[in-house]
């Protein structure tokens, strides 16, 4: 057994989400501190992403929506820039797990969609891409969308055909997938 098929074996409990999450919940000061101290737009385009998945962690939506939405506004300005994918990526994740919230599955979809046409990242193409609303997406019945996403991810996601591969069998087979290293966003 490989050791992604190991990892999926091993559920990802409902006690252990709720670690995740306040783990979240307690780096999220700091980043949302980064984006307060940020230093024009460059600046600014660095700490976005990430502020805007604090905000959510912290239920402060509104905050999340505008960081989001600014993120992916300055994208096309940065598009040089190291952080443009994870922009793309975070930016599009956040307001599809926003959607998600306001029980709009279309929105979501489309976000997901959105999120999955990220050139990549140095990040991104190595360790991956967040699963955190395809998850979403899946547990409210949601499968072409989220299997359309995890094709989008070969793009960028070159060393995780493995993963991607397991997560689509598990799916088609009926499973939710624990995405256990790719639940951060």
């Amino acid at each position: 057994m490989s050791y992604e098929e190991e990892t999926e074996d091993i559920p990802f409990t409902a006690e252990m989400e709720a670690e995740f999450r306040q783990i979240a919940r307690g780096r999220a000061p700091a980043r949302l501190a980064q984006l307060a101290e940020a230093l024009g737009d460059t600046d600014a385009f660095t700490h976005l992403p990430s502020a805007a998945a604090a905000a959510f962690h912290l239920e402060q939506f509104g905050d999340a929506k505008q960081f989001a939405e600014r993120a992916l506004a300055l994208a096309p300005a940065f598009k040089e820039n190291w952080n443009y994918g994870n922009a793309i990526h975070c930016g599009h994740t956040v307001l599809g797990l926003l959607a998600i919230n306001s029980q709009d599955d279309a929105a979501a979809i489309n976000e997901l969609y959105k999120l999955g046409k990220t050139p990549g990242s140095p990040q991104l193409n190595t360790f991956g891409p967040t699963m955190q609303l395809a998850k979403a997406l899946l547990k409210i019945g949601h499968i072409e969308p989220v299997l359309t996403y995890l094709n989008q991810c070969r793009a960028f996601w070159e060393m995780g055909g493995t993963w991607l591969d397991l997560w689509e069998r598990k799916i088609r087979e009926g499973h939710i997938p624990n995405f256990f290293q790719h639940s951060r966003v």
